[in-house]
């Protein structure tokens, strides 16, 4: 297998497998608000902010990876994470949360985030981001399925109850967006 393979799901999502070492680590890039967002997939880079520094660099540095980012159009420089990928020590990873070297600091970050977007946009982008962790587990669900693996097993059905614990979490966010939260600026940070 390739240590990088995408598939485009549609016009504002692309999911990334990026083998590093020998494991193989899942990211997903979605256009939100005009912005590329690369999100990792796997807890242990969520966790693990070094990890995920080393791996993110690693990546930007795949030929693939450039060539498949020049074939969708998107700008290298203009990329940015949902992890905050700065170190404690910037000379040890050389790598900031944005990656056309706009650094900012996680707290700073964080503020500039919120009181840049309302309340509903946020929202999308969790909603996205649960749906892509639906999908994520489905593409688990089906391979299984086609090695044979089916109900009777019980990682399937563990699979099984975590696809249907992310649709449930998907359309009770969707619900709190249809719910009236008040005749409030959009932007009420």
């Amino acid at each position: 297998m390739l240590e990088f393979s995408f598939e485009i799901i549609d016009e504002t999502k692309i999911n990334i497998q990026y083998k590093y070492g020998n494991q193989f680590f899942n990211f997903n890039l979605f256009l939100f608000n005009g912005n590329w967002t690369l999100h990792p997939f796997d807890g242990i880079l969520i966790e693990n902010r070094e990890m995920c520094s080393l791996i993110v660099a690693d990546l930007l540095k795949n030929k693939d990876f450039h060539v498949m980012l020049a074939k969708e159009k998107i700008m290298l420089s203009q990329l940015r994470t949902t992890v905050n990928l700065q170190p404690e020590d910037p000379e040890e990873f050389g790598i900031n949360h944005r990656i056309d070297d706009r650094s900012y600091q996680e707290d700073d970050g964080l503020m500039s985030y919120i009181e840049n977007h309302s309340f509903e946009e946020i929202l999308q982008l969790e909603q996205q981001q649960i749906h892509a962790r639906v999908e994520f587990f489905q593409q688990i669900i089906q391979r299984m399925f086609m090695e044979g693996i089916g109900p009777e097993d019980a990682d399937f059905g563990k699979v099984q109850s975590i696809i249907r614990i992310y649709k449930d979490t998907f359309d009770r966010l969707g619900n709190i967006n249809d719910t009236n939260m008040g005749d409030y600026n959009s932007k009420r940070w």
